[in-house]
């Protein structure tokens, strides 16, 4: 008989980064970020007053760079480059914990994912390879779903000649990648 254990029952997983389970879980060090004691470019750039900014993390935390993205999401030259209509969007403010007001829960995403490759679109689906929240055994187990014929098995892709992870590419301009954790 197998036994199976739920995350609840699992008490190391609070122990670890869960999108990241190689990295030490970080916590916020202050309430309100310290924007003068930031020496980054990209926030000496930034302009307006913004209403909502993120706690700050230590900058040896994995999550600095979702605290950078803040900054640099609702910069002006940013926002210009990207299309973004002036006055559009009030403030770009990054997801936590299912705090968006959804009255609807989409179990799966196949069908979307299958109408845009069949209209022509070139798509890249990926997931690390040590994420524990969306492991890549199951985003590579819904892209099988999908049913597309494979155009080149699984390889290796490179960056400075190190392996940074598996690729394979499928039907209808679908490619599904791991990325492996930076050495």
């Amino acid at each position: 008989m197998d036994v199976v254990l739920s995350p609840s029952r699992l008490p190391l997983l609070d122990e670890v980064s869960k999108p990241h389970i190689l990295y030490r879980k970080c916590i916020y060090l202050s309430p309100r970020p310290n924007l003068e004691s930031i020496h980054r470019k990209i926030l000496k750039e930034e302009f307006r007053v913004l209403k909502h900014p993120p706690p700050r993390p230590s900058i040896q935390c994995i999550t600095y760079a979702n605290y950078l993205s803040y900054f640099w999401a609702n910069n002006n030259n940013t926002q210009e480059t990207l299309g973004i209509k002036k006055g559009s969007v009030n403030e770009w403010v990054r997801c936590h914990n299912n705090d968006l007001p959804y009255t609807e829960d989409i179990t799966t995403s196949i069908k979307y994912h299958r109408n845009v490759t069949l209209k022509g679109y070139r798509a890249l689906v990926y997931s690390g390879d040590h994420d524990s929240l969306v492991p890549f055994l199951g985003t590579q187990t819904w892209v099988r779903l999908l049913g597309y014929p494979i155009v080149d098995d699984w390889r290796a892709w490179h960056v400075d000649g190190q392996s940074a992870g598996f690729t394979i590419a499928c039907g209808n301009n679908l490619t599904f990648a791991t990325v492996k954790k930076p050495s």
